[in-house]
């Protein structure tokens, strides 16, 4: 019985010792990329993909011309009739953006312009008589009703001027940018900022050190928020030492738009048929690089990979991988 026993404390030591060696011997393999074999169960994969990437260049499109018009009420206790903008609105010159009651300038004009009618009816009245009968002679009161038509045309010309100070019109081409919460109660008074405007040239500039090829008079397009615009490229300057170029673009339709910062997203010329994985894959250990792959019982060996340009998230793979092998993200 004490023979059996020792001769299992000796077996297992022995057994002890050569999983010992075996694992230094594993260590020593992977000198340069350590990997523990248990530290995960699963892990998340992506295929190696082949195909074409499309690089992109991304500019940020400026404006330093823009301004900012605050625009206020006339008088006090305006009565708001109608507000007709709302914030990002875009706006032309002359454009009205909010009136405000005016009922009995409003029903003065009227009043004149239902006198003029009838003074002309008249005249046309009286002509037609005098045609049917020449001895019929109204050459005064004809005379008398295109003076009280003056009279109307004049005031009804200073009624429309005193109804402009009961709207607020917007005084160039641009971008409704604020719309005061005070018009929703009704009624506001001439120190209230009631909305803001920003004004600008159309004229807009990017700066860049990519070697793209921008093209004058080319229309490019540019986004904010969920607008799209054009803008043609009117020249292109060479800037001092490495700063690369700055690139003059001006709106390609009339007008302004009132943005003052813009997105051009431009493709490049594509890399076609290439091997490529999503850059996390990646990783380097002493100036090499590897990817882990997954073995037949899952866990991670590290495959020296020898890689290309890295573009829009993606990096190519030169050797080492194989389309459809799966990949370990890290």
């Amino acid at each position: 019985m004490k023979k059996s026993l020792v001769g299992i404390i000796i077996c297992f030591l022995g057994c002890s010792m050569l999983l010992t060696g075996c694992g230094k011997s594993n260590d020593q393999e992977r000198a340069n990329v350590r990997i523990s074999e248990y530290e995960k169960i699963t892990y998340e994969t992506v295929s190696v993909e082949r195909g074409d990437i499309v690089p992109t260049l991304t500019l940020e499109v400026t404006s330093d011309t823009f301004q900012r018009k605050n625009y206020f009420p006339r008088q006090d206790e305006m009565e708001v009739d109608q507000i007709y903008v709302t914030e990002g609105d875009m706006v032309t010159e002359g454009q009205t953006l909010v009136s405000f009651k005016a009922g009995d300038i409003s029903e003065q004009i009227t009043s004149y312009e239902n006198q003029r009618t009838e003074d002309q009816l008249l005249i046309d009245h009286y002509t037609k008589l005098m045609e049917i009968d020449s001895e019929q002679d109204y050459t005064e009161a004809i005379r008398t009703l295109k003076q009280d038509m003056e009279v109307c045309s004049l005031y009804i010309q200073e009624l429309n001027a005193k109804l402009e100070s009961y709207s607020i019109k917007a005084e160039g081409n641009g971008t409704v940018i604020m719309v005061s919460d005070l018009l929703d109660y009704g009624v506001v008074n001439s120190g209230d900022n009631v909305l803001t405007l920003i004004y600008g040239t159309g004229e807009y500039y990017a700066t860049t050190t990519d070697e793209f090829d921008f093209k004058v008079d080319e229309i490019y397009e540019a986004t904010y928020a969920n607008s799209t615009y054009s803008l043609r490229l009117v020249s292109i300057e060479e800037l001092e030492g490495e700063e690369g170029r700055k690139l003059n673009f001006t709106m390609a339709i009339d007008g302004v738009t009132g943005v003052e910062k813009m997105t051009m997203v431009l493709n490049k010329p594509a890399l076609k048929d290439v091997l490529y994985v999503p850059e996390d894959c990646v990783f380097s250990v002493d100036e090499a690089t590897y990817v882990y792959t997954l073995d037949e019982n899952g866990f991670r060996e590290a495959v020296s990979v020898t890689v290309g340009q890295t573009i829009e998230g993606m990096t190519v793979i030169e050797t080492g991988l194989n389309q459809g092998e799966k990949v370990v993200i890290n």
